[in-house]
């Protein structure tokens, strides 16, 4: 009986690891207060390069960048973005460690949560993208094809 009782106790830890396992491969994002935040794989510059894709994407205008610098190194970077409409959001990263950055899109207190999930979404399409062409054997269209080995 303990046997048993040990493996339904086993059960619990399993699920909430594949649960856990799952949200990762998912992505997590929560919103709070009129901004989202979520954490993503990746490099500082390679999220900037996100940032910017998705940005030029959607047609949004960079009203505002900004820096925080601590001993010479980026703690955080910053953009406020304004649709045609006028609407404005403030985009920050954040890097977490040197592969994982935390992204907070603020769009105010009453802001709109779709439009904030929507920009995160391109980003990590954009986000993508990066990974893709600088994985190995990739070619990028900006870049001429590997010439083949010689005999």
């Amino acid at each position: 009986m303990a046997w048993l009782g040990g493996c339904a106790a086993a059960v619990p830890a399993v699920s909430a690891l594949s649960a856990g396992a799952a949200a990762g491969e998912k992505g997590y994002s929560f919103w709070q207060s009129g901004r989202l935040y979520y954490v993503d794989e990746g490099t500082l510059e390679e999220m900037t390069r996100a940032v910017r894709a998705a940005i030029e994407r959607l047609e949004l205008t960079i009203r505002d960048e900004r820096e925080s610098l601590d001993d010479g190194e980026v703690e955080a970077r910053s953009w406020a973005i304004r649709s045609d409409r006028g609407h404005l959001l403030r985009l920050t990263l954040e890097p977490l460690t040197d592969a994982m950055i935390s992204v907070e899109l603020d769009t105010g207190a009453f802001g709109n949560r779709a439009a904030a999930e929507l920009v995160a979404q391109r980003i990590k399409e954009n986000l993508d993208a990066v990974h893709a062409s600088a994985a190995p054997g990739v070619v990028r269209p900006d870049q001429p094809p590997p010439s083949p080995a010689g005999p």
